[in-house]
């Protein structure tokens, strides 16, 4: 059987193919079933979980070793942090400078619009901003409070600097027992009305790449749509795209969902929403887990694998690639 065919309906490592002819093919058929792997996964979308204190250096790096100790044996290789408290501006500067794994969002509430508390992030080597609708949502506020004069001025900061945006734009209202997501409630704003208020900031500034948290809480019939439409749109896989421990796809879902990932390929970015609280338990672990499983189990093209684990994600936030090692005979 022709090598080409007998691969072409399966994703495999690029050196499965290459052996069957380098070295005069001495090694065809060794590790034949390979699949295509992620150099590292860098995670996007994951939460500080403590304010601002005396202790915040300590704080941060013991939760940097506690996460990188255990994970680094899943390959993550680089997290993309939010914070909330200013105060934690000049720390998340030290760390960043410190560690190449070590990245940082800064949190701005909808009704505290500061440009030159985005510019002092910007300065101290923040890699963008984090939008919530929380508010919206609870009815405190419009969803048009963005196209204020005031956010006006700090997305002006965020065009300048070519920095992207993470924003939960809506809200699920359905339960999702699959991963512990408890029934939402009706809110006084539709989510037809919160993305259509977010969809005019992303059409004025289309120099900024907006990205989508929880895919939108969109399926990809839609995605798909506002894909054509916005081309400074991109989402990431938390939440949404995720598998428990023990499950696997059903075959139609993969078909689906294996070709949605691989045509937006360029759109969608690794993040798992966990929180850096204190000690790395199994509860947390698999929370971030569950999200690798979830695009392994697609076997995707490597190209299109390594876009989503890490490089969609260095070039939206302007990071550094990582070198890629192993520390024994076997990288797992």
């Amino acid at each position: 059987m022709n090598s080409q065919k007998r691969y072409m309906n399966f994703a495999h490592a690029p050196d499965v193919l290459e052996r069957e002819t380098s070295d005069n093919g001495f090694s065809k058929g060794w590790g034949m079933h390979f699949p295509t792997s992620e150099s590292y996964w860098l995670d996007c979308h994951t939460h500080y979980g403590r304010q601002y204190t005396s202790e915040a250096n300590y704080d941060m790096h013991y939760m940097l070793e506690e996460w990188f100790s255990r994970l680094r044996a899943y390959r993550l290789g680089g997290i993309i942090t939010i914070i909330k408290d200013y105060s934690m501006i000049n720390v998340c500067k030290h760390f960043s400078a410190l560690y190449q794994h070590f990245h940082w969002l800064l949190w701005m509430p909808c009704d505290q619009p500061d440009h030159g508390i985005m510019q002092q992030a910007i300065e101290s080597g923040v890699s963008g901003l984090k939008l919530h609708n929380n508010a919206i949502f609870n009815g405190e506020a419009d969803p048009d409070v963005w196209l204020s004069n005031k956010w006006a001025k700090v997305f002006a900061v965020m065009e300048q600097a070519e920095l992207p945006v993470l924003w939960h734009m809506t809200q699920r209202v359905s339960a999702s027992p699959y991963h512990g997501g408890l029934p939402g409630r009706l809110s006084p704003c539709s989510n037809d009305k919160a993305l259509a208020s977010a969809l005019k900031i992303i059409r004025r500034y289309p120099r900024i790449p907006f990205v989508g948290a929880h895919p939108r809480y969109l399926g990809p019939e839609r995605l798909a749509k506002l894909f054509k439409t916005y081309n400074n749109l991109y989402i990431d896989t938390s939440i949404g795209f995720a598998l428990r421990w023990a499950d696997e796809l059903h075959n139609r879902d993969k078909i689906i969902l294996r070709a949605f990932f691989i045509k937006y390929a360029d759109r969608i970015i690794f993040g798992s929403d966990s929180a850096l609280a204190g000690k790395l338990d199994d509860y947390l672990a698999q929370g971030f887990l569950c999200h690798p499983r979830f695009i392994l189990r697609l076997n995707l093209p490597d190209n299109v694998l390594q876009k989503i684990a890490h490089c969609n994600a260095e070039a939206l936030f302007k990071i550094t690639p990582l070198p890629v090692d192993r520390r024994g005979n076997f990288r797992p």
